[in-house]
Order: structure tokens, then C-alpha cells, then sequence
């Protein structure tokens, strides 16, 4: 599978981040759209996933991202397994087409059910052969012990980082 996000320096702005040593900014809109979705799935005592947009940036620091918006689209999920239905994989290009800014896939999300939030094996491997090594982020949530946990890509696997909520997105300048 190759990966999703787009590692050419040209694409990359720069741009000075608002918090220092966060890694990853996101909207309360998606915050909510992703905990939402991870509520609803309790009450089908299933997990969810989606997929996080918006723009990846570099400063001084090195390169951070801002999550503005989530997609989603059918699933194939139960108690311990999710991912996307084959069969209504053009509802998720749909909605990442109905997005109204210029975006990348800097992450995706799901949840656990009761399990804690961690990055299992099955986790690590699907969010290795999406971003690879390189900028990449997953939000994991368990809405049964409302626990959230943000990892990021690196050589040694994803691991565990930091993230700022903000109102908007204009905050992060």
C-alpha cells in the first residue's frame, strides 16, 4: 500500500507553531467529530476509524500538522476490529471531495472499546503501510473509559505525542 501523505518539501509551508513541542493541532470540530463517532460506536458495540485533513507545516523545530476536519464512510467493524467497507469506499472520496480547503491525509483515528488506548500490532502495521516513517499521526479513543492518546510516525513505530485543541484553525499562526 503506498503511503498517504505527501513528503515533498515543496508542499510542506513553513509556518511558526503557536504551542512549542506539540506536534499536532486539531480543531475542537474535529475533536468532537471523532469522539462523536467513537460514541456512536458503543452504542453498536463497535469500533470506528476515519480519516484526519488538513495541512502538514515545518518550523524550526521540525514539521507539525493541523487537523481541520475528519472523514468517514461505511465500516466493517465489531468489539475489537474496524476498517472501511470496500464496497462504500467512493462515500469516503465523496466527503474528502466535499472538503472546502486544500488538505492532506495527515492521520486517521479510531477507537478501542474498553481496552485502553494504546496502538496494537494490527494498529502499528496498518498505520505503518499508510504514512510509513514519516509525518503521520493517529488518534486512538476509548469512550468507555474516555481515555484519548495521540502517536505519531517514526523509525522505530508510532509513538506516543502531544496535541493542542483550538478553536479554529486560524489560531495556530
Amino acid at each position: 500500500m503506498p503511503t498517504i501523505t505527501s513528503h515533498d518539501p515543496a508542499d510542506i509551508r513553513e509556518r511558526a507553531r503557536s504551542v512549542k513541542g506539540v506536534k499536532l493541532f486539531v480543531t475542537e470540530e474535529a475533536v468532537c467529530s471523532m469522539t462523536d463517532h467513537a460514541d456512536d460506536g458503543v452504542l453498536k458495540n463497535s469500533e470506528v476509524m476515519g480519516l484526519m485533513a488538513g495541512q502538514i507545516y515545518r518550523d524550526a523545530e521540525g514539521i507539525y500538522a493541523v487537523v481541520n476536519k475528519t472523514v468517514t464512510s461505511g465500516l466493517l467493524s465489531d468489539e475489537v476490529s474496524v476498517k472501511f467497507d470496500h464496497s462504500d469506499i467512493v462515500t469516503l472520496f465523496d466527503a474528502l471531495d466535499r472538503l472546502d480547503f486544500d488538505y492532506v491525509i495527515v492521520g486517521w483515528y479510531h477507537s478501542h472499546l474498553g481496552i485502553g488506548c494504546f496502538m496494537s500490532e494490527t494498529d502499528v502495521s496498518t498505520h505503518t503501510s499508510a504514512f510509513g516513517n514519516e509525518t503521520g499521526f493517529a488518534v486512538v479513543m476509548d469512550p468507555i473509559k474516555k481515555e484519548l492518546k495521540v502517536f505519531e510516525s517514526s523509525r522505530d513505530g508510532p509513538k506516543e505525542t502531544s496535541m493542542v485543541v483550538v478553536e479554529d484553525h486560524t489560531q495556530m499562526a
